[in-house]
């Protein structure tokens, strides 16, 4: 009897003992991370970048980034994702800048535009795709280039950058023709070969007998034009005040000494992404390099030097 009492003693203490053990194990257990709770939080993690505010143009860490449009209030909408008053001078100023960058007016601004926005848009100098000197171009008091690839102007002096701007040149089915021009005659204020509607403001004539010429018309973010070179006013009125006129003969049949040089070059890329719209992802999309301009300028320099050289006999 007392042997079958010390056994039952010892299995009540053996289960005593496993009992304690396997309270202890399952407690370690449950005071560890579960899968579960590791997904909640990877969960949580996500939903807050989710909802982080946008970064703002101002905020940007490269230098271009874009805006799609969400209101028809495009001037308030650009200014308040650049952060500033375009009521004042420096904010109407920005606001030029801008449109300008996009080759655009603001009236062809719509809700889903994509815009793209500069990093320093008060400085646009800084914003030119053309290189600020061409040694090429030394020689050459004045020089115009144009190019359709990026549809911008450059204006040299001696082979130094003095100012650039956009322009829209010829539509698919009516290009500008890619060569070398002079500016023949300036009107103020002159009505299109095309149409007597069409109202042409600082007219910089190109061509007398097909009509081109350089001047402010409709800036619509593409190439849009009859063949002539379209650009914004302020920009169209400078280069009214900057370029040379022809000098014709005493019965004005013959053009005795051309205007300014102008060298259109290039070809755009229609159908496709216009290159100021790749700058956020590529700074160098509407980069014009020395190879690319002077490819274009050196089978025209001696025609160019050469009548600058008779421009300068005749005038002195």
């Amino acid at each position: 009897m007392k042997t079958k009492k010390y056994i039952v003693l010892i299995s009540i203490l053996l289960i005593a003992i496993a009992i304690v053990f396997l309270l202890t194990f399952f407690k370690h257990q449950t005071a560890k991370p579960t899968p579960t709770t590791e997904i909640k939080n990877t969960a949580t993690s996500k939903k807050s970048q989710q909802t982080t505010p946008a970064i703002k143009a101002t905020e940007q860490t490269g230098p271009y980034t874009t805006l799609t449009l969400k209101t028809a209030d495009a001037i308030k909408e650009i200014s308040a994702a650049i952060t500033i008053d375009p009521s004042t001078t420096s904010g109407e100023t920005i606001i030029a800048n801008m449109l300008r960058l996009n080759r655009i007016n603001s009236n062809f601004l719509k809700i889903g535009s994509i815009v793209v926005i500069p990093k320093n848009p008060e400085d646009f100098d800084s914003l030119s795709p053309f290189p600020t000197e061409l040694p090429t171009a030394n020689e050459i008091p004045k020089l115009m280039l144009v190019s359709q690839r990026v549809q911008a102007f450059g204006i040299y002096e001696h082979g130094k950058l003095i100012t650039w701007g956009p322009v829209s040149t010829g539509k698919q089915s009516t290009p500008t023709t890619s060569k070398l021009y002079f500016t023949n005659w300036k009107g103020k204020e002159v009505h299109s070969s095309f149409s007597d509607e069409w109202i042409l403001k600082w007219n910089v004539n190109l061509d007398n007998s097909e009509g081109i010429g350089m001047h402010q018309y409709d800036m619509p973010g593409y190439p849009a034009s009859h063949s002539c070179i379209r650009m914004f006013a302020s920009d169209a009125e400078w280069i009214y005040n900057w370029a040379d006129q022809w000098v014709l003969s005493d019965n004005q049949q013959t053009v005795l000494i051309h205007g300014t040089p102008v060298l259109v070059f290039g070809t755009y890329a229609y159908n496709k992404t216009a290159p100021w719209k790749k700058l956020p992802k590529d700074v160098t999309a509407t980069t014009l390099s020395d190879t690319e301009i002077t490819t274009a300028l050196s089978p025209v320099l001696p025609t160019i030097i050469q009548n600058q050289q008779e421009r300068t006999k005749t005038i002195q």
